[in-house]
């Protein structure tokens, strides 16, 4: 159960945090001795994650449920110039479409090529580059945003398939490098984050075949769901109040020493 929990705190926390959800999970694995999750509970633990981006963005997903209810009914003709929620919509639709296209085609070569320490701490100081362009400002909105540039958010996402790629980093330094306000790079960067990491939790429990198939009891799947949620929705909030004061920079050194302390205690 101990591990369950800690398990859960790490996918939280990672998850959401530009330093790479992947990365954290195998230095665990390598350093604390706690054998990576079996794909249900990887599972719950994206949908406990998943869950605390809704919950938190939860006016934003209804404004974009209704847009896409109206587009799916065929009345949103020309309206996605008046509804700023629909267009936004379309845009989260071409970036998941990216991302399921390019990690159904990738996701296992890439993570079997760069799935090792070492090569994923290098990664993850790539990730501190990246972060370094954090202070770039625009002026956009999110729902400012043109299908185009959903498109490239897609990209930047699907990158993140290699381990010690962040997610969030890769697609909120490409929202401020299509010139969006930092809390609205952040913002995008976690709706288009919701259906990516729902995906990806349906997709192992789909994978594993639920039936007897967990080696967990429903009661330890809770735990390691709603400490997932929890401790995810506590670093949504930190992470924009960092994003909000420009201080980024928190994340790129950090990405930087833990890249650096495993490459020197590892070979």
């Amino acid at each position: 159960m101990l591990d369950l929990v800690i398990l859960g705190i790490v996918q939280g926390l990672t998850e959401f945090l530009p330093v790479s959800s992947t990365a954290h999970l195998l230095f665990a694995e390598h350093y604390l001795g706690i054998q990576r999750p079996g794909l249900v509970l990887e599972g719950v633990l994206h949908l406990g994650t998943a869950a605390a981006a809704v919950a938190l963005f939860w006016p934003d997903v209804v404004r974009l449920i209704r847009g896409t209810l109206r587009l799916i009914r065929g009345g949103a003709r020309g309206e996605s110039n008046v509804d700023p929620y629909l267009r936004l919509a379309l845009v989260i639709a071409a970036a998941t479409a990216v991302t399921a296209a390019l990690g159904l085609a990738f996701a296992d070569p890439l993570e079997r090529m760069f799935a090792s320490l070492r090569a994923t701490a290098s990664q993850l100081l790539v990730t501190g580059t990246l972060l370094l362009w954090h202070r770039q400002r625009g002026a956009r909105a999110a729902t400012e945003a043109t299908v185009t540039e959903g498109l490239a958010l897609g990209l930047a996402q699907a990158v993140a398939i290699v381990p010690g790629i962040s997610r969030s980093g890769t697609t909120i330094v490409m929202g401020l490098a299509l010139g969006l306000r930092r809390t609205e790079a952040a913002r995008l960067s976690f709706l288009i984050a919701i259906p990516a990491i729902t995906g990806a939790g349906l997709f192992s429990l789909k994978d594993a075949g639920l039936a007897g198939r967990a080696g967990f009891g429903p009661a330890a799947l809770l735990v390691g769901f709603a400490t997932a949620a929890i401790v995810g929705a506590a670093a949504i909030l930190w992470l924009m109040d960092l994003v909000r004061r420009g201080r980024l920079i928190v994340f790129s050194v950090y990405c930087w020493v833990v890249g650096l302390l495993v490459l020197l205690t590892t070979r």
